[in-house]
């Protein structure tokens, strides 16, 4: 049983490996804490060190997550309880959750980090792939109405929780959306999200963070 315990460890530090201060200190020189918003990410990281640097990281952030649950998955969690496929991605969950926290809060940058979409992303490709198709459409639609990025993102990824929920307790047959151990995957993301948005929540509200204005490029650069 010893691998619950080890299984968020793992993803934890998979997911604070800070990417973008990586490649934005050896493109720049510069540290992306002090650019921009200050945050650990791919969003922060265009505005330091341009799109295609950005792009690198975002893909380094996916494979994080991806590699945080695949190790786990299937190198670590298939000698978990008698071959409990359950227990085992419930294993796989709690990596993603280690690894979506890691990245939020990073040790080694002053628990500073992103927002860890891209690890969550990366980490349902294992877990649950439908759920990135979900979330992609979910946060197009939800930007267009909400016209916030990060409470859109919350949405979306509460939209996941929510269609996992449901798939689970009415039975649907679907091999990704069938054990109860997505639902912890699902709603434990959105749990340490909330808490992580909380000062964002405050901005908003003060007016310090602007709506989403369209599709322009300027848009995510500001």
């Amino acid at each position: 049983m010893y691998q619950y315990f080890i299984a968020p460890i793992i993803g934890f530090l998979f997911g604070s490996i800070p990417f973008s201060w990586l490649i934005v200190k050896i493109v720049t020189g510069k540290d992306v804490r002090e650019e921009g918003s200050g945050s650990v990410s791919t969003r922060n990281t265009i505005r330091t060190a341009g799109y295609f640097w950005a792009i690198l990281t975002g893909s380094l952030d996916i494979t994080k997550g991806f590699l945080a649950v695949f190790i786990t998955r299937f190198y670590l969690a298939p000698t978990v309880a008698m071959g409990s496929d359950d227990l085992s991605i419930l294993c796989a969950a709690l990596a993603g959750i280690g690894a979506f926290t890691g990245h939020l809060w990073m040790p080694w940058m002053k628990f500073k980090g992103g927002k860890g979409f891209a690890v969550l992303l990366g980490s349902m490709i294992v877990i649950n792939p439908y759920g990135n198709l979900v979330w992609v459409i979910s946060i197009l639609l939800f930007l267009v109405i909400i016209r916030y990025s990060y409470l859109a993102g919350l949405a979306a990824t509460i939209s996941v929780a929510i269609l996992g929920t449901f798939f689970y307790i009415f039975t649907v047959p679907n091999i990704y959306w069938s054990s109860w151990a997505v639902i912890v995957h699902g709603w434990g993301i959105v749990i340490i999200l909330v808490l992580r948005l909380i000062p964002d929540f405050k901005a908003m509200r003060r007016g310090d963070i602007k709506r989403w204005s369209g599709v322009k490029v300027s848009q995510w650069t500001k």
